[in-house]
């Protein structure tokens, strides 16, 4: 029996559906003799974790740290790595997110073990666990049969829904403080302008560079809102501080299928299209008609996107 542990960082935001994916991608891996452990991050300060599907898990443990930690990436290096010398692990299994970005790499390289960032497919195959994600900037699709490796497997696919099985309560431990070479002094995170969550909207509105300014980021917003759609950004609106990085669409943020994804002043750059891939009709709205985006846009419109939106607006 090979020993997989499976991490979460449970917040204010966590979703009951990421329990449960991560509980099924447990029971799944089970038939290629996977025994799985789940280690919960806590950050909300509660005493004890209700964990959906729990059941599914050989053990459960609900840790916080005794102070803050901001993303949580350099304590969980200490925690990860602690629990996975403890019980042998063969694979360590997160969500695709910033946080886990930061200390997959770090674990993977502690284990000499395999990494893969985004993986979209996790299979059992002839009963060996085989792993399916884009890879160099998603220009190529990397498919990796585990068998007996170690590895970091950081998923980014589809919610799943897990056997039936029991939900669990654990009571929260309160973890020492794991010694690191970055101290968390303190952050102010972007405000997100909450309304629908990007993960599993059936419809997206996102907005790239050429929103040209933070200031005009409420055109976004307003028009996401009048459509009833989640807000979406491209990276660069990221970096330029415009939107929090929970709002990101793409390779190094999140991947989206809507029915509708409307990319108002987004370039197309190939990290942006891995995480549209699936949306079922795309609407290109850029000042560019050479712009990459409109070659695989369903509509393309070529013009002012604030006079575009406007005109829209009304007509709403």
């Amino acid at each position: 029996m090979k020993n997989a542990l499976f991490v979460l960082h449970s917040a204010a935001d966590t979703r009951s559906s990421e329990f449960a994916t991560l509980a099924a991608i447990a029971a799944s891996i089970g038939s290629a003799g996977y025994s799985s452990e789940l280690l919960v991050l806590d950050t909300t300060g509660a005493t004890s974790v209700k964990v959906k599907h729990g059941s599914v898990f050989r053990k459960v443990t609900a840790v916080a740290p005794g102070k803050p930690v901001g993303d949580a990436a350099d304590y969980l290096v200490g925690v990860v790595g602690k629990a996975v010398s403890e019980a042998d692990t063969a694979i360590i299994v997160g969500f695709g997110t910033i946080s886990n970005r930061n200390w997959g790499p770090q674990i993977a390289a502690s284990l000499s073990a395999e990494f893969l960032t985004s993986c979209e497919l996790m299979q059992i195959t002839d009963g060996t666990l085989r792993v399916t994600g884009p890879v160099m900037g998603a220009l190529v699709q990397k498919t990796l049969t585990v068998a007996d490796r170690k590895a970091v497997l950081l998923y980014s696919g589809e919610t799943l829904t897990p056997p039936e099985s029991d939900d669990v309560e654990v009571q929260v431990l309160q973890g020492a403080d794991e010694k690191g070479a970055v101290r968390f002094v303190g952050s102010e995170a972007l405000p997100d302008s909450g309304g629908i969550p990007l993960r599993g909207a059936t419809k997206v509105v996102s907005g790239g560079l050429g929103i040209g300014s933070g200031e005009k980021w409420h055109v976004i917003e307003e028009f996401a809102a009048k459509v009833e759609a989640a807000v979406g950004a491209s990276r660069a609106a990221v970096e330029m501080g415009w939107v929090p990085s929970s709002r990101q669409v793409g390779f190094s943020g999140q991947k989206v299928s809507p029915d509708v994804y409307v990319a108002v002043g987004i370039s197309g750059a190939v990290h942006h299209l891995a995480g549209i891939g699936g949306a079922k009709k795309i609407v290109a709205i850029n000042t560019d008609p050479e712009a990459s985006i409109f070659k695989i846009a369903d509509v393309g419109i070529v013009g002012d996107y604030e006079q575009i939106i406007a005109a829209a607006m009304r007509k709403l």
